[in-house]
């Protein structure tokens, strides 16, 4: 195998995909990176008690595949089932999860965008706010998915479902919508 042939194996789709940009990442001794969620302050001695307390023989078992005493924990805080309860790890893998679960790649329902379609079906668009996390693009490009990147005003509010409705750029029968509350980067809310 040559030193390129390994590329022949990527499909490519993914080798024609462009790399998700992750945020700056300073090294700046005492600096608090807002824009990774970083917290300024250290755990709760209650938080560190209790990962201290988990830290045990079970660290090294393979965890219960479905969560059930988390999600019937869950579900209770916010009263509901936990069949309407989801865990994952970290939001970019649930995120990946719903992407592959509710659309359908482009090829599935004709063919790509550019050349078949002046407006993609569907189930095949996975639409978001722009600017706004920007792995939503990225997931939508490596499942062959088409994005649906609707701008923001220059006041960056998130507009109410009635200006969404006037604009007619947004695809209310989209595949997957991603609404992020408060939205990043710009901290605006969304209240429907």
């Amino acid at each position: 195998m040559t030193p390129t042939d390994h590329q022949t194996l990527v499909r490519p789709l993914v080798r024609e995909l462009q790399p998700y940009v992750y945020g700056e990442q300073p090294k700046i001794k005492g600096l608090i990176k807002l824009n990774t969620n970083e917290n300024p302050y250290p755990p709760s001695p209650r938080v560190l008690a209790a990962v201290k307390a988990a830290a045990d023989g079970r660290l090294r078992l393979y965890p219960q595949p479905t969560s059930d005493r988390l999600r019937e924990k869950l579900a209770r805080l916010h009263r509901c089932r936990p069949e309407n309860i989801l865990v994952g790890n970290g939001s970019d893998e649930v995120l990946a999860l719903a992407v592959r679960a509710f659309v359908e790649p482009e090829a599935a329902v004709g063919g790509r965008l550019s050349r078949r379609f002046s407006t993609p079906p569907a189930r095949a668009t996975v639409q978001f706010f722009q600017p706004s996390y920007s792995l939503y693009p990225v997931l939508a490009a490596i499942h062959g998915a088409a994005p649906n990147p609707v701008p923001l005003g220059l006041d960056f509010a998130l507009p109410t479902a009635a200006e969404l409705r006037r604009e007619r750029a947004w695809d209310f029968n989209a595949a997957l919508t991603f609404i992020t509350t408060p939205n990043a980067p710009t901290g605006r809310g969304w209240a429907w």
